[in-house]
């Protein structure tokens, strides 16, 4: 019985580490949506012609003449971009930061599920001794 305990708290425990990477992945891309967020509110109050850096990859910038200020385009899934206006484009990171944050939470609670199940098999493996 304590070799069985031992092997499902190792499998607990392996689980939790997967999981916490996951919430940490997960906490990123909230911040990062979070600053996409204030990048749109941001770009609301620049006309055009103001010059703006603009990535183009690896912390790299260029410096781009802004042409429009009204729309954006924004990924919608896997590959497909779609023209928006900003205040949809704002809509559309709203809705993104909903499910991560719903995904979050449900993955805080499955881990603290597991915490319990850890502590209880770690109580009964010290009973058995």
């Amino acid at each position: 019985m304590e070799q069985q305990s031992m092997q499902k708290y190792q499998q607990l425990q392996q689980q939790m580490e997967q999981m916490q990477e996951e919430l940490q992945n997960m906490e990123q891309r909230i911040e990062d949506l979070e600053e996409t967020s204030q990048a749109t509110q941001d770009l609301d109050e620049l006309e055009e012609g103001d010059e703006v850096l603009a990535p183009i990859g690896n912390g790299v910038y260029a410096i781009t003449e802004l042409k429009n200020t009204e729309e954006v385009i924004a990924n919608i899934g896997g590959d497909a971009f779609q023209k928006r206006r900003l205040d949809s484009a704002g809509d559309l990171l709203d809705e993104q930061m909903n499910r991560v944050q719903e995904s979050r939470e449900e993955l805080e609670s499955d881990l603290e599920e597991m915490q319990q199940q850890m502590q209880q098999i770690q109580m009964q493996m010290q009973q058995e001794e």
